[in-house]
């Protein structure tokens, strides 16, 4: 058990440490971090002193308390108890500032998009309109 959980603990290392390009994506940074260390995608993404960003980071802190006392006191499977909110809260940091980060690059392009101003004369021009274009150039040439 504690093999898998250090291997699970490393390979996450590892992808934190050295992201390939695709997971340069946006919101997978944020998201994977905070599925780590809860909050963290939360202040990437600007929103450190908002009341979610408060409440995961006071469950967060709760929940290793509890595991702690749980693991002191009891030892056994008593710990699970303690365990099961942690893991929800990293799930839920996790995907909160990844969904958040999508949604704040969405509205930079959004904004960046600008309108392109269309010609006064947007229509093709037909062949009668062409036939009397080189009808007037050959009167204004003689």
């Amino acid at each position: 058990m504690k093999n898998k959980i250090l291997s699970l603990f490393l390979i996450m290392q590892v992808a934190l440490l050295f992201p390939s390009a695709h997971l340069r994506a946006a919101g997978i940074k944020e998201g994977v971090s905070s599925l780590v260390l809860p909050t963290t995608g939360q202040r990437m993404n600007g929103e450190g002193s908002s009341a979610k960003t408060k409440l995961m980071g006071g469950v967060e802190a709760i929940g290793i308390t509890t595991v702690a006392i749980l693991a002191i006191a009891s030892g056994g499977g008593a710990v699970w108890a303690g365990i099961g909110p942690l893991i929800a809260n990293h799930v839920w940091s996790g995907s909160d500032a990844y969904a958040t980060a999508r949604k704040n690059e969405a509205a930079l392009l959004q904004a960046q998009i600008v309108e392109v101003p269309r010609p006064i004369e947007s229509r093709r021009p037909s062949r009668y309109d062409i036939r009397e274009r080189i009808r007037r150039a050959g009167e204004t040439a003689e």
